[in-house]
């Protein structure tokens, strides 16, 4: 119960750190949100109306006692308008947060599909040149930035062959590209992850107690390797969700996904204060609580840990 209460105060602690930092960034950025929000649509502002303006968002209150108020309303589930269509924040979140929750499940799902078995294979794989092979492969993707392969598959793909939509923003078929786009580099960086996993467990002295009882390999991999490397993997799993963020927004950008990322970089684009923060609080609030949850099911499920014995 301690452990619980103790993880709950230090994401607290992290997220109010976070959002204040947030909210200073935004809040000395060259145009305040009023400014922004009378001019969107419009011409020139007068001065007068701008300071009514100021005074009506409580922008002319000290920088701690905004965020003070920012922070209650938070609390009570009050998240803003968005000073572009004065529609309220999580209103336009949450469809874009259930679109990016789909490209992100398909991505991860595909991306394990892809790593697990390959790391078993090279780790078994006794041939120095196909493991060198795989090892430049591996590089040469996790080099390779996201926008780079997204334009090279859409060139490929969508202009010269025609066998995929350019733009994503209708699902189904068009997902395909964006998929890959980010399953190539997540996969590639899974595969390195778990393949030094694998080896440096090998290493282990319980192994060799095993292979020297005659155990089947496969049965040491199944039963005891990938038991005991599990939790680590479902720790890195966890973690790997700020590449995937990163990944997500620059793909969703690339195919015009509506999801959270092309979110963010329109509102940024147009200066939606309010919007950006929330997404990028929102965000940083998921990765720590992700964070936590990794470490904590870490804790109580690694064998190693808890002393577990060979059987």
């Amino acid at each position: 119960m301690f452990k619980v209460i103790k993880r709950l105060l230090t994401i607290l602690i992290l997220f109010i750190g976070i959002s204040f930092f947030v909210f200073l960034l935004i809040h000395v950025a060259p145009s305040d949100p009023a400014s922004v929000k009378m001019s969107a649509g419009t011409g020139r502002v007068s001065t007068e109306a701008l300071t009514l303006m100021r005074e009506e968002m409580g922008l002319n209150q000290p920088l701690i006692v905004q965020y003070g108020n920012w922070l209650f309303k938070f609390l009570q589930g009050d998240f803003g308008k968005s000073l572009m269509s004065d529609i309220r924040v999580e209103k336009l979140m949450i469809p874009a947060a259930i679109n990016t929750m789909q490209l992100s499940v398909i991505t991860l799902v595909f991306s394990l599909g892809i790593s697990i078995p390959l790391s078993l294979f090279l780790v078994r794989c006794q041939n120095r040149i196909i493991k060198s092979l795989f090892q430049f492969i591996q590089f040469f993707k996790m080099s390779l930035p996201s926008f780079v392969i997204g334009y090279f598959l859409m060139y490929v793909f969508s202009v010269q062959l025609k066998w995929v939509p350019l733009l994503a923003k209708q699902g189904g078929i068009g997902l395909i590209l964006p998929i890959i786009t980010i399953v190539i580099p997540m996969s590639a960086k899974f595969i390195q992850q778990f393949t030094a996993l694998l080896e440096q467990e090998l290493q282990q002295e319980y192994v060799k107690v095993l292979y020297y009882r005659g155990m089947e390999e496969s049965k040491i991999f199944q039963r005891h390797l990938l038991k005991n490397i599990f939790p680590t993997m479902i720790t890195i799993v966890l973690l790997s969700f700020g590449s995937l963020m990163a990944g997500v927004v620059v793909v969703e950008t690339i195919f015009y996904w509506p999801g959270i990322g092309k979110l963010l970089m329109d509102s940024i684009s147009s200066r939606d204060y309010p919007l950006v923060q929330m997404i990028v609080v929102c965000i940083s609030f998921l990765y720590l609580a992700l964070t936590q949850i990794s470490d904590g099911l870490q804790n109580r499920t690694d064998t190693r840990i808890k002393g577990g014995e060979l059987s």
